[in-house]
């Protein structure tokens, strides 16, 4: 009687392989989801990141040119603030304006209509029902939202909110001439 033994390199069964090719299968697709969740979390925080830049920028220079400021004019829809400020003992006419296709300055010592204004500043954008500027004595309010997009135009994000109330440092009252 002739007894078989098993041979040590008889390989693996197809049942086998095929359950290696479904676990290794399982791990691939997690693994892959955890990277592209990881990716889109990561670039929404840098669009986040870029919308909130963008609005301090704004913000911060609105706020340097009003704490000069010799005189201002908010304009009557609120969407204008024209500022004849003093730097280092010199006159600077600096504006800006929200308008559709963004925020919108200009530093200039000729009067010039906004419309003729560059892009500042794309995707900043005014609190529904809020103007960009109003004005209380030698006080601006300043209102925006900082809109943050995907590569495709879509709004990726909640927009990052900007408010804020800023104070002429100069006590005497001046004239916007010859700015505006």
């Amino acid at each position: 009687m002739t007894i078989m033994k098993k041979s040590a390199d008889e390989g693996l069964s197809l049942i086998e392989l095929i359950i290696v090719i479904v676990i290794l299968g399982i791990l691939g697709l997690v693994m892959g989801t955890i990277f592209g969740n990881t990716w889109r979390a990561q670039e929404a925080v840098r669009l986040q990141t870029q919308a909130t830049s963008r609005g301090q920028l704004v913000a911060s220079e609105i706020e340097r040119a009003m704490r000069n400021a010799i005189a201002f004019d908010v304009s009557a829809d609120g969407s204008t603030l024209r500022v004849n400020s003093s730097f280092t003992g010199g006159h600077q006419c600096q504006a800006f304006s929200l308008a559709s296709d963004g925020a919108h300055m200009t530093v200039t010592s000729a009067p010039a209509a906004p419309s003729g204004w560059p892009t500042w500043q794309s995707d900043i954008a005014p609190i529904s029902g809020s103007p960009f500027f109003s004005s209380n004595g030698g006080t601006v309010t300043y209102a925006f939202d900082s809109v943050s997009r995907a590569t495709d135009g879509s709004i990726a994000a909640a927009p990052v909110r900007f408010t804020g109330k800023v104070f002429m440092r100069n006590t005497g009252v001046g004239t916007l001439s010859p700015c505006w």
